[in-house]
């Protein structure tokens, strides 16, 4: 097991201290050391980081807000000169609130906590992610992995997956904010598409595995380059 660091601090005296704490232990890798939290969060979008160390009193943004202002967080654990920041910190469920000057056997009690709700995330990760429709008086429950795309209809939401189709009462933005993680992207204001569906993208439509041709949206364009082509593109023409 090794867990991907990243300390984010603006002193550097701290930043010294606290990856010489990092490295003593064996389960942590240090990737990357940030003096304030625009420059972590370009580390965040580079790498694949599992552990925040952060200060929370930093210039620009503090650490509390870099933290709460991502979708998607990893663990954290919060240093701080001042207990009184212990109370906010907790809005966003770090593993832990450390106090400076560190304690060597503190951090490591940390760390001990970090490794289990590592073990814990990859347990939940082995679960396919799903969600519920109603349908009469029943609830379906839909994997996500099962689902070929999505198609606002008025105001229902038709659903295909692999074995039929549902059209429930439901939004596609609705859809939208509910879906966790990054499986389905946007790609026209009436379509959501599985991500590993796609087959190919051309300039004005995505063909999925089954065939369907689904049209791309001006306004999607730049997101589909974002979240999807970008950084996966191994060749191009020349």
């Amino acid at each position: 097991m090794r867990i991907n660091t990243l300390i984010v601090d603006d002193n550097l005296v701290w930043q010294k201290i606290i990856s010489k704490f990092v490295q003593l232990n064996p389960i942590l890798n240090l990737v990357g050391v940030c003096g304030s939290a625009m420059e972590a969060y370009a580390k965040l979008v580079d790498g694949d980081i599992d552990l925040l160390i952060c200060d929370i009193e930093m210039p620009e943004m503090s650490g509390l807000q870099f933290v709460n202002s991502l979708r998607i967080a990893p663990m954290v654990i919060f240093v701080s000169a001042h207990r009184d920041y212990a109370l906010d910190c907790y809005e966003v469920s770090p593993v832990d609130f450390l106090l400076k000057p560190l304690d060597l056997n503190r951090f490591l009690k940390s760390i001990e906590k970090v490794r289990l709700r590592y073990l814990n995330q990859n347990e939940i990760a082995e679960i396919e992610p799903y969600f519920f429709i109603r349908e009469n008086l029943n609830h379906v429950q839909i994997p996500y992995k099962d689902v070929i795309y999505m198609k606002a209809q008025e105001n229902f939401l038709q659903i295909v997956t692999s074995i039929k189709s549902f059209l429930p009462i439901l939004s596609i933005s609705k859809m939208e904010e509910q879906i966790k993680g990054d499986r389905f992207l946007r790609v026209h204001r009436s379509f959501l598409v599985n991500r590993s569906e796609i087959s190919l993208i051309g300039k004005n439509e995505i063909i999925l595995s089954n065939g369907l041709s689904i049209p791309i949206g001006d306004q999607y364009r730049t997101q589909i380059n974002r979240k999807h082509l970008d950084g996966n593109l191994v060749t191009r023409n020349t």
